[in-house]
């Protein structure tokens, strides 16, 4: 999972962490609807978009982890034709580097928007080491990994909304260790991590795993799709979208 899309997650699930980054009570995460927004007839997406249910500002965010010079000329761009679809009284851009060096170069030619209240940047290693919470989650997204586990454990001890994104973060972070080496390094019971949103779905990632690769090879010996979902035990459908599905023949 590329980094950007783990910032995606902390922002549906942990959406009170964007507004204390940007200085605003966590709370007013409950005011705000948040989406993925494509731009009619365009090749734009905005990744985040905070939409607010009541009369105050609409948030363009964006993570951006990789050097791109073309970065400012694309967002601004996004942000602009959204306005132009959705009228909008009120809006600020916040874009979330992991470091300054990080930033695009290109920036002169925004210099006026970049230098006013209506842009922010946010650089995550400059959040505080021992930062807590959903604040704390976002620093884990770049704490190097000698001390990513002592932060982890003490995320982790601070409830299931906090677990479960930091044991996400933590699979992606540390590819090369089991599941058992991740909870070890939680110093968290399995049974509370099996309860979590994140352990739910990297099963489902390991059984989707496994039904690509088993499928094929029992099409060719010559079982049908439903016997094929009945000796694996899932549903069909799941046996049918795998691959392009031809009628087996016995």
């Amino acid at each position: 999972m590329k980094t950007d899309k783990l910032v995606y997650l902390l922002f549906k699930r942990l959406p009170q962490g964007f507004f204390a980054l940007i200085g605003r009570n966590p709370n007013d995460a409950e005011r705000y609807l948040f989406k993925s927004v494509e731009i009619k007839e365009t090749a734009f997406r905005l990744d985040a978009v905070f939409l607010p249910k009541d009369d105050d500002e609409t948030y363009f965010v964006e993570a951006q982890f990789q050097p791109d010079d073309a970065f400012y000329a694309r967002f601004f761009a996004e942000i602009f034709l959204f306005l132009r679809q959705y009228p909008t009284k009120k809006w600020r851009a916040v874009v979330i580097y992991p470091t300054k060096a990080i930033e695009s170069r290109e920036s002169d030619a925004y210099s006026v928007l970049l230098e006013s209240a209506q842009v922010r940047r946010v650089y995550l290693d400059e959040l505080p080491a021992d930062a807590k919470g959903a604040i704390g989650a976002f620093r884990l997204l770049i704490e190097p990994e000698s001390t990513a586990p002592a932060l982890a454990r003490n995320l982790a001890s601070e409830g299931k909304d906090i677990l479960d994104v930091v044991q996400q973060i933590l699979f992606y972070k540390f590819k090369t260790k089991s599941r058992k080496e991740i909870m070890k390094m939680l110093g968290v019971e399995e049974e509370i991590l099996r309860e979590t949103k994140a352990f739910q779905e990297i099963l489902e990632e390991g059984r989707e795993e496994m039904l690509t690769k088993t499928v094929p090879i029992l099409r060719e010996l010559g079982l049908k799709d439903e016997d094929i979902a009945r000796k694996l035990e899932v549903p069909v459908e799941k046996v049918k979208a795998i691959a392009p599905c031809k009628e087996n023949s016995v």
